[in-house]
């Protein structure tokens, strides 16, 4: 990870993915310390939560497109620590929206100069993390593969915890991250064939703000496929799902909480709202 450099997610994430920190959580949970005379160490709620994490990290390296990765080893303790980079540098959030080439990537990408951006962009592709292909017309171009999008999972679930019990250190979700995140969430989105038209999908950053000044994404869906995904929440829209971060982060990880507000075609609302908890945390992406 580069130093001073880190986004929302990436702090937990880490700690999660670390095995000794998971063995000791483990080993307390199922047997708490004796600290003397009436008194013992338990895991708290907040360290069932990281072990959750964890499990969401696992469940992540187990679809590693050259084999399942186990949890600790070199190769997974590798591909974390890149996807951590590149959520962190926002080389992800840049390759979500469109394939680029190095030059337009350098553009869009702040603090890295080409070297490091090199340097990362193999670390990626060594990862399983990235591609480079032809345009057809000579130009290099760079994408994020599907396992670097379903990455986002264990984001989402270390962003959720760091939401609720923040620390030193821990950055809040950005506008940035809300579209980032989307675009990666909704690219697994299936829904019945039967369903047709735009979704408005609204993240409220404040979560004391009442105002409604929303940051989120239009989706276009066809046939019950997501074909476009725009940055913005001012296009037309036959449905909406709006509410505050930790709302949205709640409902996709935990869908019976249903803290999300919709409104207009709500069958096409609520089928996209499942579809995100299934493809992230119910049945394996990939």
């Amino acid at each position: 990870m580069s130093k001073g450099r880190t986004r929302a997610g990436v702090q937990l994430l880490l700690m999660a993915a670390n095995p000794i920190k998971r063995r000791i959580l483990r080993e307390m949970t199922e047997h708490p310390l004796d600290a003397g005379p009436g008194r013992e160490y338990r895991v708290t709620a907040g360290g069932r939560e990281v072990l959750f994490v964890g499990f969401v990290v696992e469940r992540w390296l187990q679809s590693a497109p050259q084999g399942p990765l186990a949890f600790g080893s070199q190769e997974a303790e590798r591909a974390v620590a890149t996807l951590a980079e590149a959520w962190s540098t926002t080389v992800m959030h840049a390759l979500a929206r469109e394939a680029l080439s190095f030059g337009e990537l350098h553009g869009l990408v702040e603090g890295l100069g080409k070297r490091a951006l090199a340097r990362h962009l193999a670390a990626m592709q060594a990862a399983g993390l990235a591609e480079e292909f032809n345009d057809g017309n000579g130009k290099t171009l760079y994408a994020i593969t599907d396992w670097l999008r379903a990455g986002i999972a264990p984001l989402i679930a270390s962003a959720r915890f760091e939401r609720r019990e923040p620390q030193e250190g821990m950055v809040p979700i950005d506008a940035l991250d809300v579209e980032a995140g989307f675009r990666c969430s909704l690219h697994f989105v299936e829904l019945p064939r039967q369903l047709s038209g735009a979704c408005r999908l609204g993240i409220n950053l404040e979560e004391d703000d009442e105002s409604g000044c929303l940051t989120g994404v239009t989706a276009k869906i066809e046939q019950g496929r997501v074909v476009s995904c725009d940055g913005g929440l001012d296009g037309k829209a036959d449905a909406w799902a709006a509410g505050s971060a930790g709302d949205w982060l709640d409902t996709v990880v935990e869908p019976d909480a249903q803290r999300v507000r919709t409104g207009g075609d709500k069958w096409l609302t609520r089928a996209v709202l499942d579809s995100l908890h299934t493809a992230l945390f119910g049945v394996p992406v990939l």
